[in-house]
């Protein structure tokens, strides 16, 4: 099982490019608490549309409201939310973003990936031929923060130049 946070989802609808986290990953598990950031965050951009049209996201309730709670301490609501289902559900893999959620993860022993590990993937395997094209869009258009270093990194690890 795949669960995801909101802001890899939003990063790909943010590029009309969802179909590759669905090539990649087929069914994209999300808790309620991402379900409710996807509607009011994803409102910002003109594809909010398509992560309500998005058959291939489906929504979970967690159960174990306390753990969850616990997590809230370090977490915002999806973040808590995403980490609790992964523990419950025994999930393969997460979509995390934000430094904190990936640090929980870890300490839990959970596999996550981020966006840029979703383009680096799809390159891989093929869905995409050249990652700087997309990874500009997501920085512009979803205005996903990557840092300079880290841009320059991927892209000359992935046999791309960054200019």
């Amino acid at each position: 099982m795949i669960i995801a946070d909101s802001t890899p989802l939003i990063n790909f609808a943010a590029i009309h490019r969802l179909d590759i986290l669905e090539q990649l990953f087929g069914m994209i598990i999300i808790p309620e608490a991402v379900e409710t950031e996807l509607l009011s965050k994803g409102k910002r951009y003109p594809s909010a549309e398509e992560l309500k049209r998005a058959d291939f996201i489906g929504v979970i309730r967690i159960n174990d409201v306390a753990l969850c709670n616990s997590l809230k301490i370090d977490l915002d609501n999806g973040e808590a939310e995403v980490i609790t289902l992964a523990l419950e559900q025994n999930a393969e893999l997460l979509l995390l973003d934000e430094i904190a959620g990936r640090t929980i993860a870890k300490f839990h022993n959970i596999s996550f990936t981020g966006s840029i590990g979703c383009l680096v993937e799809a390159k891989r395997i093929g869905i995409i031929p050249k990652i700087k094209p997309l990874l500009d869009a997501i920085r512009l258009e979803a205005r996903f923060w990557v840092g300079e270093e880290l841009y320059r990194c991927v892209l000359s690890d992935n046999g791309e130049q960054s200019y």
